[in-house]
């Protein structure tokens, strides 16, 4: 009778591992294209967001250098340049560069006297950006100012305290309240003054807004 082998548990271990192991390799023998294809496709998605995340790191420097040289522009009252510049970065940039490149385009626009697109800008800028209430604010007056500078004091008024509504806060609030009066004044509205005069006077009493804003009450 031949002797009994006692299979210890560690070798009962090795042996199953070395059948899976033998499994494995038969597996990839018969299947190795598919499994080359599924290796090339993870490197390609982890090689591609790598160099994506670097290509979008080297647009946003891109964006924010043209960013740059068009407010450059915009200042030195080199507007139809600024104009291009900021249009460039809204059709080919992302991220909150665009934004306020747009809110600039109305800027740009309003400084040479192309109200109608300025309206338009300023407008989009609030309806698809808003970066914050404050320029969103801004670009509202922008729109008020672009109507009252073509002598439509009634839509203008209006959204000068739709600016102030936007955002009660902002520190042009005396130049939008003193906007508001000199189109009132314009359409001969005393009565719509008055209260308009009043928060003047006692938010910004003694200020250069208040004493024109009561000068156009006078007369």
């Amino acid at each position: 009778m031949g002797t009994k082998v006692k299979i210890t548990k560690q070798e009962l271990k090795e042996d199953k591992f070395t059948t899976a192991m033998l499994k494995t390799r038969n597996w990839l023998e018969d299947n190795w294209q598919i499994f080359a294809v599924v290796v090339a496709a993870i490197i390609i998605i982890v090689v591609g967001a790598f160099y994506y995340a670097g290509h979008q790191s080297d647009m946003e420097q891109e964006a924010l250098q043209k960013y740059s040289q068009a407010l450059n522009q915009l200042q030195t009252r080199n507007y139809q340049p600024a104009i291009l510049s900021f249009n460039d970065i809204i059709d080919n940039y992302s991220g909150d560069v665009v934004g306020r490149a747009q809110f600039n385009l109305g800027n740009a626009y309003f400084e040479s006297r192309d109200y109608e697109e300025a309206i338009a800008a300023f407008q989009k800028y609030i309806d698809k950006y808003h970066l914050d209430p404050l320029t969103t604010s801004s670009a509202i007056a922008g729109i008020a100012s672009s109507l009252e500078s073509q002598q439509k004091f009634a839509e203008a008024a209006a959204k000068y305290l739709e600016a102030i509504d936007t955002y009660p806060d902002t520190p042009a609030k005396p130049d939008y309240l003193l906007g508001a009066i000199r189109c009132y004044s314009q359409l001969g509205e005393k009565d719509k003054i008055k209260p308009e005069l009043d928060i003047l006077g006692k938010e910004f009493a003694g200020s250069d807004q208040y004493f024109t804003a009561y000068q156009l009450y006078m007369q």
